[in-house]
């Protein structure tokens, strides 16, 4: 399927680097690990690994899209670059207040198209508009926080679950392991298989 008439780029090219970003990326995820002995003594670098795992993890959800709509690797292949990229991502996602954020933003843009196409006069029957024009932001933001809080403590419950470092941990290995394999020419789940484990 050519994915460029969708966003624009032409993102086939991460296909053959699949194995590569699965072991990047299970390096990233593994080092929450890392994270968790060094809790007390969190520094600067260990920091840095959150917005490293955070761009990790648009690369493997981008990835994954890519290698599901290409119908090119296995589904095991593209179940590890979905959820170890979505565990990456919700961690940093979870600590940033979006309904707060679209609340505010929905209530400033009712209240500029009201005051730029609908100017009211001073007093609208016998009220100051300014009373107006705080209920007119207050009624959309306060409807934009509450629909957009729902969405974001799902978010948060994922985050917890798959962005937790024990989640991350695992799956980290296993995206290692998964891309030592397809660069050797096999796949977990194969090899599970063949086991007679799975």
């Amino acid at each position: 399927m050519d994915l460029s008439g969708l966003t624009g780029l032409d993102l086939s090219f991460l296909v053959p680097l699949t194995p590569f970003i699965l072991i990047f990326g299970g390096f990233v995820a593994a080092s929450k690990f890392l994270g968790f002995l060094m809790k007390g003594r969190k520094g600067r670098i260990l920091g840095g690994l959150d917005y490293l795992g955070f761009a990790t993890g648009i690369l493997l959800l981008a990835t994954g899209v890519v290698v599901l709509l290409e119908e090119t690797w296995s589904i095991d292949v593209w179940v590890l670059l979905f959820v170890t990229g979505l565990g990456l991502v919700l961690r940093i996602l979870t600590r940033i207040s979006f309904s707060a954020l679209m609340g505010l933003v929905a209530g400033l843009v009712c209240v500029g198209l009201v005051y730029l196409f609908f100017p009211l006069p001073e007093t609208v029957l016998g009220v100051s508009s300014l009373w107006v024009y705080l209920a007119v932001f207050l009624v959309p933001a306060l409807l934009a926080y509450l629909m957009f809080k729902f969405f974001e403590d799902l978010a948060r419950l994922f985050g917890l679950i798959l962005g937790s470092w024990p989640f991350l941990t695992g799956a980290g290995f296993l995206c290692i392991v998964q891309g030592v394999l397809l660069l050797l020419g096999n796949n977990l789940l194969a090899l599970l298989t063949q086991w007679g484990m799975v």
